[in-house]
Parts: C-alpha cells; sequence; structure tokens
C-alpha cells in the first residue's frame, strides 16, 4: 500500500460540522458527543467517557452525574 493511499481500517473522519456517523449508536450519549467529546456510554454502569472525540488510548468513564456537570 502507498502512503497516499487510505487506509481502509482506519477510522473514517467527518469534518467539523457533519453529523458524528455514531451517534444512532445506543451506546453513544448525543448530547455529549455534539459537544466534541467522545461519549462512549458504558450501558451496564451508566458512565460516560468524556475525553475528547476519536482520543488515542480506551475510553476513561465518569459517573453519570459529572457526565451531566460536563453539559452545564
Amino acid at each position: 500500500m502507498n502512503a497516499q493511499e487510505p487506509d481502509p481500517a482506519a477510522p473514517q473522519s467527518h469534518h467539523v460540522g457533519q453529523e458524528r456517523p455514531d451517534l444512532a449508536n445506543l451506546h453513544v450519549r448525543e448530547d455529549l458527543a455534539r459537544t466534541g467529546r467522545c461519549a462512549n456510554l458504558h450501558l451496564p454502569t451508566g458512565r460516560t467517557c468524556l475525553l475528547p472525540e476519536r482520543h488515542p488510548g480506551t475510553c476513561d468513564f465518569t459517573e453519570p452525574r459529572e457526565a451531566g456537570e460536563a453539559l452545564e
């Protein structure tokens, strides 16, 4: 594969202002995702990742109360 060819396994980025393709997933909090955060939701605990969208590494899940405060 050439350096100019896109890696088909790489995540597909979208431009700011466009709808995030993962908003339809139940494991993404739409309200937080629209603010530029990862917003992955750990369904068994209700904890949410507040790291920036497309952050490197694993999610850092926070309590639901903290996630709600991030919107204020």
